[in-house]
């Protein structure tokens, strides 16, 4: 059913899927069908969510089974146009920020000007890519996102891995791009642009599409990306939203 439309479902697809083990997944179904999922996270020092549901009511009901840790600190959540206003209608404080979203498939061909090769990370990296997304200022990394696929890094004599980019999670209906991240002394050079390129390509080998969010007023990633080939999606608007019950 999410997979009909992966684009809108993507990260809930995920969640019942490869990251089912950080997820709590209810479902709730009427008359045969299912009509609401809904998804928090375990693993994160925040709370996050993803959702689907045909009304207000049926998220509700899901929703209220999951108040007391949504009540905690509040929540987060990528949501469509549709999403947000089920939220707002049953939050007291909703916070949205304008995303992007951007994919490549099979077909599209993707562009890079940079020369330098990257090469796959392994669990050997996991030490370096640590302190690398430390010095960026990303340090919810854990090692653990390298057993979900992909990641690609630019490796210098000097000062070692200075760029990297990998997955969120894999999923045969969409995978998405993240943790991408360049050291300051080394940006500018197009090497977020090789790693990301390098992740693409291998996700398509094993996934119908290779997403990308955004932040909407980012408009250096936009350029990139649309210098690189990306295309993008069809699910506009899209909200990066904070929310209390």
């Amino acid at each position: 059913m999410l997979a009909e439309k992966p684009l809108e479902n993507i990260t809930l697809i995920a969640d019942c899927t490869q990251l089912l083990e950080w997820c709590d997944v209810k479902v709730l179904r009427d008359n045969g069908r299912i009509r609401a999922v809904f998804s928090l996270y375990s693993d994160l020092d925040f709370v996050a969510t993803a959702f689907w549901s045909e009304n207000t009511s049926y998220l509700k009901r899901l929703m209220d089974e999951f108040r007391d840790r949504l009540s905690m600190s509040g929540f987060v959540a990528i949501c469509t146009q549709e999403q947000l206003e089920q939220l707002q209608s049953l939050c007291k404080e909703v916070d949205p920020t304008l995303e992007k979203q951007m994919y490549a498939d099979f077909e599209t061909e993707l562009r890079c000007e940079c020369k330098s090769e990257p090469v796959r990370m392994t669990q050997d990296d996991s030490e370096e890519l640590k302190e690398l997304y430390r010095v960026c200022g990303t340090p919810a990394w854990t090692p653990t996102a390298l057993e979900l696929g992909p990641f690609y890094g630019i490796i210098t004599e000097d000062y070692g891995i200075v760029s990297v980019a990998g997955v969120h999670y894999m999923t045969h209906y969409g995978s998405e791009i993240g943790n991408v991240a360049t050291h300051p002394d080394h940006r500018r050079k197009g090497y977020a642009e090789a790693c990301i390129k390098a992740v693409a390509e291998d996700i398509l080998q094993r996934s119908d599409l290779a997403i990308l969010h955004y932040f909407a007023n980012n408009l250096a990633a936009q350029k990139l990306y649309e210098r690189m080939g990306f295309s993008y999606s069809p699910v506009e608007p899209i909200f990066f939203v904070r929310a209390e019950i």
